[in-house]
């Protein structure tokens, strides 16, 4: 089975980021109130110029969120990349390493549906895997499909393992897998689920 599997987002709209206080400017303090037509003539001069600049704000965040996730052809490098030091690790029993490419909180879901949340605790995962099932001789990591949905992309395959027990000869291990990977805020792509089936 594939144990890694990437960054989590938040998923707040942009009006819950916007304090009541802004966001209700009709209830003020008496004082406060523009009154005659010189008054909201000024009140109308501050707030539609504010309203107008935090909406390009939030436009131009959404667009460069947009831009960063819109190439999938570098997205696709990112993931091979880790796929092939993904097994390395294994083969290797690097446990951090096998860890490193996971959100800080990053979930991965064994075949058995225990699920293990964290770099740490996935890495302890691995370590405990590679003292009870052997040593990875051998192995094969094969990309079934790739496909982006908004910011986030979505990779499954399959996975073939030739482990070695001490004294034993080789046995095969087959798995199937489903990751979910998205941009951290330094362009890394990381793994925010990943999901091991069995084959």
């Amino acid at each position: 089975m594939r144990d890694r599997g990437p960054i989590g987002a938040h998923n707040w709209s942009r009006v819950d980021m916007i304090p009541r206080s802004n966001a209700m400017p009709a209830i003020l303090p008496a004082r406060a109130c523009p009154t005659g037509r010189r008054g909201l003539v000024r009140w109308r001069a501050t707030l539609i110029p504010a309203a107008l600049a935090l909406g390009c704000l939030m436009c131009a965040d959404q667009s460069g969120r947009d831009r960063a996730a819109a190439d999938p052809r570098v997205a696709r490098q990112a993931i091979d990349r880790a796929n092939a030091d993904w097994l390395d690790a294994m083969k290797r029993e690097h446990a951090d390493a096998i860890a490193a490419p996971y959100d800080d909180a990053g979930v991965f879901v064994t075949a058995t549906g225990r699920s293990v949340v964290g770099k740490v605790a996935i890495a302890a995962l691995m370590r405990e895997r590679f003292a009870k099932e052997g040593h990875v001789v051998a192995g094969d990591v094969v990309q079934d499909g790739l496909t982006q949905a908004g910011p986030q992309m979505y990779e499954w395959g399959h996975v073939d393992l030739r482990l070695q027990r001490s004294g034993e000869s080789t046995t095969q291990v087959q798995g199937r897998y489903l990751t979910v990977w998205s941009q951290d805020a330094t362009g890394r792509w990381r793994i925010l689920r990943n999901l091991s089936l069995p084959f």
